[in-house]
């Protein structure tokens, strides 16, 4: 998935997101690892879409 911010940052390569009470945490898989990668306030994302995460 990829979480588009709202400044235009793209974050790719999110394996799961979890909502928190203030905004969400993005999770990546880093070495096999599934670990917060983001911790991204809802005031700041504008969307997550699944789509290709690989340029």
């Amino acid at each position: 998935m990829i979480a588009e911010l709202s400044d235009g940052t793209e974050i790719r390569n999110v394996h799961e997101v979890v909502e928190g009470s203030n905004g969400v945490h993005l999770k990546q898989e880093i070495d096999g690892e599934v670990v917060r990668g983001a911790y991204v306030p809802f005031t700041q994302l504008n969307y997550v879409y699944s789509g290709r995460t690989s340029q």
